[in-house]
């Protein structure tokens, strides 16, 4: 063979040895950007209403926008904003304390959640990679300190020649379902729908119907994040903490976080409509409590005049 020759035979090699690398799975990417200033100090009570954010002593406007829901970085807020409540449209954007930065192409029917450190966010975007159908879902994580994508799959989303994106996607909407600074769990769009666990660390996935054994920290059953106490909040405006239950002191409560491991930020109220007209400002009190499971006691922090409306971080319920 000539030289010539082996030069081709050894390129060729090497474009195939590429090729193989580029498909193995990479975990999240490095950030390379400047970080963003800490606004937000792990602990401080933050809360919304309407138009007005609360963090600790100090409000912020959003008006004419009300905020919907939001979750929790050192670096700002992540908001589901809408000027109506029933009908929409809804969109996403992070407000840092003095700037509204939309953040685009979060699929309708998702949200954006992020880890309980604050370091990472992660939702479904609808306009992923290009495929013979047509662009397709899929999964981002961004890394909260510099706003950069650092981690993507798009695996189980479809977008084979002749498929109906739109169709398949309305039948069977993707979504985040938990993430931590290792971790994200997900739905994709693929057959029944399963759920993908995407180590970050490896970028390696695995796929299974029911999905890892999670510790949620709020939801309708939940955990404290040492782990220790249980809180089942599966009747409405009710919240049983095993294995030490607490006297919230009033009829109804709606768990909004945490303050630290064992303290659970609470809004109780002694009046709880289920039917309500959303275009008219609700005047029902309600009451902010640090409950220390630990100590089995609750202590109220304020007092707040139209409950339904306060959203907490990362929770998800909406009142």
């Amino acid at each position: 063979m000539t030289w010539r020759g082996v030069g081709l035979l050894l390129g060729l090699v090497l474009v195939a040895g590429c090729g193989d690398r580029t498909t193995e799975p990479s975990g999240m990417r490095e950030p390379t950007g400047q970080p963003r200033p800490v606004v937000l100090e792990p602990g401080q009570l933050v809360w919304a209403q309407r138009s007005t954010i609360h963090v600790g002593e100090k409000t912020y406007d959003v008006s004419p926008q009300l905020v919907q829901s939001m979750s929790w970085t050192p670096y700002g807020l992540y908001l589901r904003l809408t000027k109506d409540p029933d009908n929409g449209p809804f969109h996403e954007s992070f407000f840092d304390g003095t700037t509204l930065e939309p953040v685009r192409d979060v699929y309708a029917f998702d949200r954006v959640i992020t880890s309980p450190s604050g370091r990472l966010a992660a939702w479904v975007e609808r306009n992923g990679p290009k495929r013979p159908a047509g662009r397709v879902a899929q999964a981002v994580v961004v890394d909260t300190a510099t706003g950069e994508r650092v981690y993507e799959n798009a695996d189980g989303m479809g977008g084979e020649k002749g498929d109906d994106l739109a169709d398949r996607y309305e039948e069977l909407s993707p979504g985040v379902i938990d993430l931590t600074d290792e971790r994200l769990v997900w739905r994709n769009a693929e057959g029944s729908g399963a759920i993908v666990t995407s180590d970050l660390t490896t970028g390696e996935s695995t796929t299974s119907e029911h999905g890892p054994r999670l510790e949620p920290t709020t939801g309708y059953d939940f955990w404290s994040p040492d782990g220790r106490y249980r809180v089942d909040a599966r009747t409405t405006g009710k919240l049983r903490v095993r294995h030490r239950q607490v006297d919230f002191g009033h009829r109804f409560q709606t768990q909004g976080g945490w303050l630290d491991d064992h303290t659970m930020l609470v809004l109780a109220q002694d009046r709880f409509p289920m039917s309500f007209d959303s275009t008219v400002p609700d005047t029902i009190p309600g009451y902010l409590l640090a409950c220390d499971l630990d100590a089995a006691t609750c202590k109220q922090l304020l007092e707040v005049k139209g409950a339904r409306e306060v959203v907490f971080p990362g929770v998800d319920a909406e009142y």
